[in-house]
């Protein structure tokens, strides 16, 4: 097997993790559909006509050979080269059968190992990611799972009935043809003392075989029925109530937490011993009792809060006074302990046992060893541990800012003043929460402030928010009373070693890799790899999975206090100084990938430096350093023309206004960049005051910079000879390419299209070889477009669809959604053209990209006669008039079916109602909401099919699968 162990999961989604755990890559839609065409039988070759037919099939796209090459290709990119082999005309993924989680569920299953298949499903089979040709795979594996969880409901019911009513009613209620299921639960009810609930139950299961099967239920079910009317003493009789908890009320609810105590409630009943880990703050101890108060254990929990103890040796001690256990004779406190837990099902909840880890690890886990049915919860900063695999490790997670986060914010602000509204504060609150990270303890301490400040107030002192949060009276442990004095108890507990790494990873902002590490520390003779490990177990720093290997980010209060220690020191500058080393090497990196054809990959890795790039360009501009800040950037330059990277744009302001006029290379580099943003917005005149101040007019470069963002077509063709020439001779390839496809679309839209077809053609075969993607999706779409305006309506279509093949990094400027809207109408999908539509003009509208709206528009204007939807089509079509859109002749003739059709039925409008491009996108996405509102309240195949619990329909999915 080539490459390092990977793990590939089909139960619950489609995902792969490598040996570490980290998620790896593998892309979405029908590259996972493939995955898991491929994985379902691993080692063996499967023919391309065989995959091709599990993904489309009765009718694939014409490109389906070429679309499965670039879906194999996008595999390896992910999994390596040597995953996926080529084997005559097929392919065969190279991994180990028990590498598939499919396939070890299966084999637990023939084993007959039922507790073994339960916890190997996570999920449905390939839950949203659907693939045709596998429906019946995904049926049996379902029926095998029913099969398994019938066995060990039976088992269950017998033991505690009580904890199986709850997933027996939803598994009957989701499968009510099955009657053993309702059998299970009729016994269930019974057991407990529900004997009309329990015949309830049979009559509702009578009701589902009757109506929709037409038939009387089996002789199972009726004798089942017959024994509870007889009051059978052979079911069994009324068994006990619910389980004694010895936890503390909750003084509070528990916000954004759910799938958190989900997760911890999965991981008890895998493992005896589970740790939720997460720095100072973050809300272990009410997640641990949340959880706790959550468990159907028959002899309850108890809670052990061991901040009031101060070493190893007091841990048993604690852990005795809340079970009530003394030390009996020869044996010793924690022997007495066992032997008292030993008989009992229960949990243990250990919480705060970061000052006292080794002592809480030793109990731990003897309680672990010695008693088989108590479960220990614990909270600490890093892992106990323990031996013999005894610990599963929950890291506890920051609340997301725009929902959980900003909710708590607001409840404990209402909680401590009766003024307080939400209101139009809520996004300020979002924005709190998010540069607190959502750490819990730093938004109830920021919500605290609500008394005597406004949230906007609170937000505009956050640059020394250590200094603000520190007030007022906290409940709980001392180190909960201020955000500075959380992690300063957790400060103090670091060596002289860690707390200078601390510091020195405080000038990174966002995630930063190993290499990272080491340069900001090179010369102070620490070793970063341990030191790194040591403050991440120790929660000081976060591990996290990025897209190309581990990361580690300082959570912000965390990284803001450790800033300060550093700017105490004599170590500020020097780690400043290598940090921006750093990320200048990174983005010199990442220009060749960014103008070849690992476009994409290049655009990952800077969405992972943008932070830390963001931080070394405004410490530059700051210190009036204009050219560090401009050979930080510049690299990345082209950004600013293909995606939404509007700091770029401002980022070239900001370089125009510091660099003089004579440093004429950094003045065109700032123009180039700064022009996107006029032209998004259809502000040529703003571009216009910007090159006379800061530019000459008369600049070859700026003169074509400004034609095309006055969409001149003919200043453009007249200006781009010019402009190549000197870009090319400042060395700026990169940006002399834009010009080329510029020169490319001037010509199609001047009516040239002999010349523009052959630029364009010949742009497209050397973008094909040497990228970027970007580029040629855009030339292919132009030629398309081209082909479209000559009445080449089928070499039109193949265009389109090669430009739409074409993997593009995310947030790329493309007409692509548009097209596919258009090609699905037209194919007779409505729904899936309007909601591919509807979220393109929601994207527009986010990155206020208007110079998209015109395609936008035209793509809606066509589409409204066939929809009857004449007023609505009459009222666009007039914005484009109105706003000259149409002058040009080629978009005119775009719409000119449309506009006869429309004139037919709606009257003509003189004066448009619609002032700008935003209201043209908000007038377009209403109507398709209306749309869409409409072929929801049709009783279609499509929401019959949902109806009967199909999920997603594969007739309308393939267009949610698009990578």
């Amino acid at each position: 097997m080539a490459g390092p162990a990977v793990r590939i999961r089909l139960l619950g989604g489609v995902e792969v993790v490598d040996g570490s755990g980290t998620a790896v890559d593998i892309g979405a839609g029908k590259c996972r559909a493939l995955l898991a065409a491929l994985a379902m039988q691993p080692g063996r070759a499967i023919p391309d006509w065989r995959l091709i037919d599990l993904l489309w099939g009765e009718q694939p796209p014409r490109t389906a050979v070429r679309t499965l090459q670039s879906y194999i290709a996008r595999l390896r990119g992910g999994l390596g080269a040597g995953r996926i082999v080529r084997s005559g005309a097929s392919y065969r993924l190279d991994v180990p059968a028990d590498a598939v989680d499919v396939i070890r569920f299966g084999r637990r299953v023939e084993a007959g190992d039922v507790a073994g298949a339960l916890a190997e499903w996570t999920g449905d089979p390939l839950a949203g990611v659907p693939v045709p040709g596998l429906a019946a795979t995904v049926d049996g594996l379902v029926e095998q799972w029913l099969g398994a969880v019938e066995a060990d409901l039976t088992a269950r019911v017998d033991a505690d009935a009580a904890a199986t009513v709850g997933p027996l009613t939803e598994l009957s209620a989701r499968y009510p043809f099955r009657e053993g299921l309702w059998a299970l639960l009729m016994t269930a009810l019974y057991r407990v003392g529900r004997q009309a609930d329990a015949l309830a139950a049979y009559r509702t299961a009578r009701q589902q075989l009757v109506e929709h099967l037409g038939v009387e239920p089996g002789p199972r079910l009726r004798r089942l029925e017959s024994a509870i009317l007889d009051q059978d003493p052979r079911i069994g009789g009324e068994q006990r109530s619910e389980p004694v908890h010895r936890l503390p009320r909750r003084a509070v609810r528990l916000i954004g937490r759910d799938g958190d105590l989900d997760l911890i409630g999965r991981a008890l009943d895998e493992s005896p011993v589970v740790t939720l880990v997460g720095p100072g703050g973050i809300g272990k101890t009410a997640l641990a009792v949340a959880a706790a108060q959550r468990t159907r254990l028959e002899h309850g929990a108890w809670l052990v809060d061991l901040t009031e103890i101060t070493t190893d040796q007091d841990v048993p001690q604690a852990v005795a006074a809340a079970v009530r256990v003394e030390e009996g004779p020869g044996r010793s406190l924690s022997e007495s302990i066992v032997l008292s837990l030993s008989s009992l099902r229960a949990l243990l909840v250990l919480d705060n046992c970061e000052h006292v880890a080794d002592g809480a690890a030793r109990l731990a886990q003897a309680v672990a060893d010695g008693c088989p049915q108590v479960r220990v919860l614990a909270t600490a900063r890093e892992p106990l541990g323990l031996s013999h695999g005894h610990e599963r490790l929950v890291a506890v997670t920051p609340l997301p800012a725009a929902g959980a986060g900003a909710d708590l914010f607001a409840e404990r602000a209402n909680a401590l003043t009766a003024a307080f509204t939400t209101g139009a504060a809520r996004e300020v609150i979002e924005e709190i929460c998010r540069c607190l990270d959502g750490l819990p303890l730093a938004i109830e301490l920021a919500a605290a402030q609500t008394v005597s400040h406004t949230p906007q107030e609170i937000r505009e002192r956050l640059d020394d928010q250590l200094g603000l949060l520190v007030g007022g009276r906290r409940t709980g442990a001392d180190r909960h009373r201020t955000m500075r004095a959380t992690i300063q108890w957790s400060y103090r507990l670091l060596t002289v070693a860690e707390q200078d790494l601390l510091q020195r990873l405080s000038v990174f902002a966002g995630p930063v890799d190993r290499a990272g590490a080491a340069a900001v520390a090179a010369g102070s003779g620490l070793d970063v790899n341990d030191v790194l490990h040591t403050l991440v177990q120790r929660s000081m720093v976060t591990a996290e999975p990025g897209r190309f290997g581990q990361q580690f980010r300082l959570l912000e209060p965390v990284r803001q206090f450790a800033a300060e220690h550093l700017a105490a020191g004599s170590a500020a500058a020097p780690a400043e100084a290598a940090h921006t080393r750093y990320v200048r090497e990174r983005v010199n990196s990442l220009h060749d990938q960014l103008t070849g054809t690992a476009e994409a990959q290049g655009v990952a890795h800077l969405d992972e430096l943008w932070p830390n790039l963001r931080v070394a360009v405004d410490r530059a501009f700051a210190r009036g350093d204009y050219r560090l800040a401009h050979d930080l950037f510049r690299p990345i330059g082209t950004e600013a023309l293909r995606r939404h990277r509007h700091e770029i744009g401002q980022w070239a302001q900001r370089l125009l206004e510091q660099a003089p006029a004579e440093d004429r290379p950094r003045v065109v580099a700032g123009l180039i960049a700064a022009g996107p943003r006029y032209h998004l917005r259809q502000d040529p005149a703003g571009f216009d005051t910007l090159v006379r101040q800061y530019g000459d007019p008369d600049d070859p470069v700026a003169r074509h910079m400004r034609a095309n963002v006055h969409d001149d077509y003919a200043a453009q063709i007249h200006s781009a000879p010019q402009a190549l020439a000197e870009l090319r001779r400042l060395g700026a390839d990169d940006l002399a390419a834009h010009v080329e496809v510029d020169l490319g679309a001037a010509l199609v839209f001047q009516g040239q299209y002999a010349r523009g077809d052959t630029q364009l053609t010949e742009l497209a075969d050397r973008f094909r070889s040497h990228g970027p993607p970007t580029l040629l999706n855009w030339t292919l779409m132009l030629l398309g477009f081209s082909a479209a305006f000559q009445g080449r309506r089928a070499v039109a279509d193949q265009l389109f669809d090669q430009a739409v093949d074409v993997p593009l990094p995310a947030r790329t400027h493309s007409p692509n959604q548009s097209v596919r809207a258009q090609a699905l109408f037209r194919r007779g999908d409505r729904r899936a053209a309007y909601q591919l539509l509807r979220a393109h003009v929601e994207e527009l509208l986010d990155a206020d990209n208007m110079h998209g709206a015109c395609v936008v528009s035209i793509s809606f204007v066509t589409m409204m006669p066939a929809v009857a939807r004449f007023a609505e089509g009459a009222r666009v079509l007039a914005f484009l008039d109105t706003a000259g859109l149409l002058d040009n002749v080629a978009w005119a003739a775009m719409v000119a079916d449309a506009r006869d059709e429309l004139a037919t039925f709606a009257p003509a409008l003189d004066q448009s109602t619609i002032a700008d491009q935003r209201q043209a996108l908000v007038a377009i996405g209403d109507t398709l909401d209306d749309l869409l509102a409409e072929q929801t309240s049709r009783p279609d195949a499509n929401s019959i099919f949902n109806l009967l619990g199909g999920g997603i329909d594969p007739r309308r999915s393939w267009e949610q699968s698009l990578d």
